[in-house]
């Protein structure tokens, strides 16, 4: 576990950080294998407060605090860490799809309407070599980026061998 600690108006002193770590190695329980955890400890007048940052695989979890004491701050804002992950991983363990992603068996019959086919190229050519490429070309369309005026164009062969050239703009 990595740990971070973090003081405003407060010196975090040997026992104050033994105090904290001590706390947070608590947590080892819970068996998550990536943790970092950031402190942030801050006075304001009479104020001491405990901020906790778990980062538990990719998910943010955080606690804060605000006593009088510092240590007592420290103790109440683990309390909460040590909710929120029982929460966590209770929620992980469930194992139940959200209502939204459940499965039904007639999904599984319905074809993917969009065929995925590998990457074009986009070359920067004159009109003239479009035209000559398309009529060699098996294909009924040709994307490029015109050299007259540098934009994305996309030339369409029609069925009485007409050709139709849109621009295409990203948006």
């Amino acid at each position: 576990m990595q740990i971070t600690m973090m003081g405003r108006h407060v010196e975090i002193t040997p026992a104050l950080r033994e105090y904290a770590e001590q706390k947070l190695k608590k947590i080892a329980r819970y068996s998550f294998k990536s943790v970092v955890a950031t402190v942030r400890l801050t006075v304001e007048k009479y104020r001491h407060m405990a901020e906790i940052v778990l980062w538990v695989n990719g998910d943010r979890i955080l606690a804060k605090e605000e006593t009088d004491e510092m240590y007592q701050s420290i103790d109440l804002a683990m309390g909460k860490i040590e909710q929120r992950l029982r929460k966590y991983k209770e929620k992980l363990s469930r194992h139940k799809p959200s209502s939204n992603h459940r499965f039904h068996p007639s999904d599984a019959e319905k074809p993917n309407p969009i065929r995925t086919r590998k990457p074009h190229l986009v070359s920067t050519l004159a009109l003239d070599d479009v035209l000559s490429r398309l009529a060699a070309a098996k294909t009924d369309y040709f994307v490029f980026i015109d050299d007259d005026d540098e934009k994305l164009k996309l030339v369409v062969r029609k069925k009485n061998d007409q050709f139709e050239m849109t621009e295409l703009i990203l948006g």
